[in-house]
Parts: C-alpha cells; structure tokens; sequence
C-alpha cells in the first residue's frame, strides 16, 4: 500500500503559506520597526498566484507542443490528437481570464496604495517574471518587440532583465519550436490544401478586377512573402491560406476541431493583451 500523506503536506501549504512577507512589516536597514502597509500582503498574494498559473500554463505549453510533434503531418484531424490539443489550449484560455480576474482584485486598493509600498520593490515590474517572458518565447511571440519599457533605462531586450540560469533558459526556450512554428507546419501540410489553393486562384480570376485587386496578396506567394519580409504578416503563404481555407470551410466535419484549435489562439493572444493592459493600469508594465 502506498503512503498516504495528509492534505497540508500533499500540498506543500507550509511553504506556500508562509511565502508571504511584506517588507512593510520588515525593520529598516537600522533595525528600525516600519509600519506595515496593509494592502502589500494582497499585493503579494495575487502575483504569487499568477505565478502558480503561469506554471501551470508553461506545463500545458510544452505538452501541447509535445503533441505536435508526435502527430503524423498530413492530416486534419487525424493526424493531432485534436481533443486533447483543444482540451489544453481552452484550459490555457480559462487560466488567462483566472490570472485577469484575479489581478482584478487590486483595484480594490485605494488610489495611491501601492505606491506606499512601491518603493521596495526599486525598478522591478512586472516585466521580471521569468515564467511569463518564458511563456511568451514558448508562444512565439516576436523577441524584437519583448522589451522592458523603463523611462529610467529606456527600452532594453527583456533578456537583459535576467541572469544566470533564468537567462539560459530564455535562450533555449526560443531556440526550441514554438508553438506558432507547430501550428505552421501543420498547416502548411493539411489534406487538401493544394486543392483548395487551385480552386480559390480561379474563384478569385472570375472577380471583377477591382474586387480580385485585394486578394492578389493572398494568391500571389511574392506578394504575400513581401508583407511577411516586412513583418506584417507572421505565417508562411501555405500556412496562410491554409489558416483561410480552415476558417471558409469551418462548417464541414472535418474542419470543425481546426477551427476550433485556430480560435483558441486567438483567444490567448487577446487574453495576453488583455492581461498586460491589466498590469499597466497598476503601473507594473
């Protein structure tokens, strides 16, 4: 028979519970005795709880990577195991409205709080979490603009924020396949792709000229690289129309679960904005 261990140690609750140490109630570099702010133990334990979901969504992240990479390229649906792709990514979504909700909470301080204990934490943001810049890489999100936007210091990389080991595994986070390269891939090589892209060239050549004028930059693969050259777009032009055929088709079976897993992107690149228009409003960003 296994070991059986009680709730409080299962959980590890005398470390986490007791992780909670406002500085305001620390004494001064003199010894002095401060007067604790009340609102800092609130502070703390919101961004202590984000931190335990953006563990949690790092441990999603790589499981959902982990499932491209073991899926036979080629297929629709059969080839990802689209339940549990979809299952992942939708917790991923409902964790980021937890995080937005959760960070909500410090709208309750009184205007001016946080900066009583602001102080202390020197020129620290919100832009120090390791765990969301390693979420970030992991996404894919474009290093060029992940920058910590310091008055005092001006933009800087975000890897100039940290050292040592936290720094290396930055480094290795964006050497690895992102999500977005496993997305691409594999909609560069969905069934029926070239078939569609043929048939969607004539539909175009059937418009009127004006009308057909819009979609070049889509039909036409040395437009669409240009925009891609100039960062306007993110996608290959196969992912690209691959992504279009999913969204035209959306209601035929087969295209339904990759319909799907396509919204939920969308659904946390919107979280994630949404989310760091949270944390500005508190002045962490």
């Amino acid at each position: 028979m296994s070991e059986i261990v009680i709730y409080r140690e299962y959980l590890g609750l005398d470390k986490i519970l007791g992780a909670q140490e406002p500085y305001s109630a620390k004494n001064d570099k003199d010894g002095n005795p401060r007067t604790p702010i009340h609102d800092e133990h609130l502070f703390i334990v919101v961004h202590q709880g984000n931190e335990l979901w953006f563990k949690q969504m790092i441990f999603e992240l790589d499981s959902i990577r982990r499932l491209f990479e073991n899926s036979r390229v080629g297929k629709v649906g059969n080839g990802l195991d689209m339940l549990a792709t979809t299952s992942r990514l939708e917790r991923i979504v409902l964790i980021w409205k937890l995080v937005i909700e959760q960070t909500a909470m410090l709208d309750t301080m009184p205007p001016g709080t946080f900066m009583q204990f602001r102080v202390f934490l020197g020129e620290a943001s919100g832009a120090d979490s390791h765990q969301f810049r390693l979420i970030e890489n992991k996404l894919g999100l474009r290093t060029a603009f992940m920058t910590n936007e310091n008055p005092k210091t001006k933009q800087t990389q975000y890897k100039d924020k940290f050292e040592g080991e936290e720094r290396k595994a930055l480094e290795i986070a964006v050497e690895e396949t992102t999500l977005l390269q496993h997305v691409e891939k594999w909609l560069e090589n969905i069934t029926g792709l070239d078939n569609f892209i043929e048939q969607f060239r004539n539909v175009v050549k059937t418009m009127p000229a004006n009308d057909a004028a819009q979609w070049e930059s889509i039909t036409d693969k040395e437009q669409h690289e240009k925009l891609r050259t100039a960062g306007d777009r993110r996608l290959s032009w196969r992912a690209y129309l691959a992504a279009l055929c999913i969204n035209l088709l959306r209601n035929q079976q087969e295209y339904q679960q990759p319909f799907k897993l396509l919204s939920l992107l969308i659904d946390i690149d919107c979280m994630l904005a949404k989310w760091r228009s949270s944390k500005s409003s508190i002045l962490l960003l």
